[in-house]
């Protein structure tokens, strides 16, 4: 019982500091005046093939569960992550432990989110090369393209680093350096066991971690029809292709920000200076920023609960197996 309260207590001021800090997050109503709740619903709708495509990806990593549990737990995962990023990897703990409910261990688990994560963002390193090609096409002249080359061109140094840490004597060195510091009180995982092993093994099967990256640019591409859903609501409709070269800038932002809790800011700031490329008035630009806020909360305060539900359920389950043992 005082693990319950416990963890909704936790939820609770999760959700007031996200409030907080976002500074109610933003004018979501002025947004909502426009949009109306139904059409942030219709976002959030929206929203759902992405997510699902992601589960999709990280359910390819592995042999054991199916798929469609993973698009749930990458809903869990996003509104975790959305709602609590003032704690940082708090939507990457998250998916660990919920991986660890399906059976996994938590070395499995833990190397698995790290290659999806991966996965993921080399992903949207291809989603950000085909927004900057529209770029080109559309706006040769425009900064937003020097600068997104630019960015493109550091961001892959950046992932070659961020792979070759992973597969490097430096993961082995992380997950043994517990056992160094408190050997009485912690055991060094087997070489043949551990995160670095397994992080290893993901990589080693190239055609499934392929598979991921593909189906994380579908998703990253599917995301789109999120801008676009909502400019068609804020009667500000736009083409698909421009709609496409808007969000693979805007994204490339937010990744770039990632030391920022939810990019507080930056999204709005990033959709103000690119739109207004695009031709997008400043208004127009923030309330798409703002109606996405509003669907984070409307996704993200469920999947809050459901998240404090699985823990529960799972809590009280071991509670009853270990009563029936005794």
């Amino acid at each position: 019982m005082k693990g319950n309260l416990l963890r909704l207590g936790v939820i609770v001021l999760i959700v007031i500091a996200a409030w907080y800090m976002r500074d109610g997050f933003g004018d979501v109503g002025g947004a909502l005046d426009t949009a109306g709740w139904s059409g942030v619903a219709l976002m959030a709708l929206t929203h759902a093939l992405p997510v699902a495509l992601c589960g999709i990806a990280w359910g390819l990593l592995q042999d054991d569960v199916p798929t469609l549990k993973f698009s749930v737990a990458r809903w869990i995962k996003d509104g975790v992550g959305e709602l609590a990023g003032i704690l940082p990897l708090s939507g990457e703990m998250a998916a660990i432990r919920l991986m660890t409910r399906y059976g996994f261990r938590v070395a499995d688990a833990s190397a698995i989110v790290m290659v999806d994560v991966t996965a993921e963002a080399i992903a949207q390193f291809f989603f950000s090369l085909l927004g900057v090609g529209l770029w080109l096409h559309l706006y040769p002249d425009a900064a937003v393209t020097r600068w997104a080359l630019i960015a493109l061109g550091v961001s892959i140094p950046g992932l070659a680093v961020f792979v070759a840490l992973q597969r490097s004597v430096v993961m082995r060195f992380l997950e043994t350096l517990p056992s160094r510091i408190m050997p009485h009180a912690w055991d060094a995982p087997d070489a043949d066991s551990g995160v670095h092993a397994a992080v290893n093994a993901l990589y080693a099967n190239h055609r499934r971690f392929a598979r991921s990256v593909f189906w994380h640019v579908l998703a990253w591409a599917a995301g789109a029809l999120e801008a676009w859903v909502a400019l068609r609501l804020l009667g500000y409709p736009m083409g698909l292709a421009e709609v496409l070269a808007l969000e693979s800038i805007i994204y490339a932002i937010r990744s770039v920000a990632f030391v920022v809790p939810g990019a507080i800011g930056l999204q709005e700031g990033g959709y103000m200076l690119v739109g207004a490329v695009l031709g997008l008035p400043t208004e127009i630009a923030l309330a798409v920023s703002l109606l996405k806020r509003g669907r984070e909360l409307l996704m993200g305060l469920p999947a809050l609960f459901a998240w404090h539900y699985i823990e529960h359920s799972t809590a009280k389950a071991k509670a009853s197996a270990e009563k029936t043992e005794a």
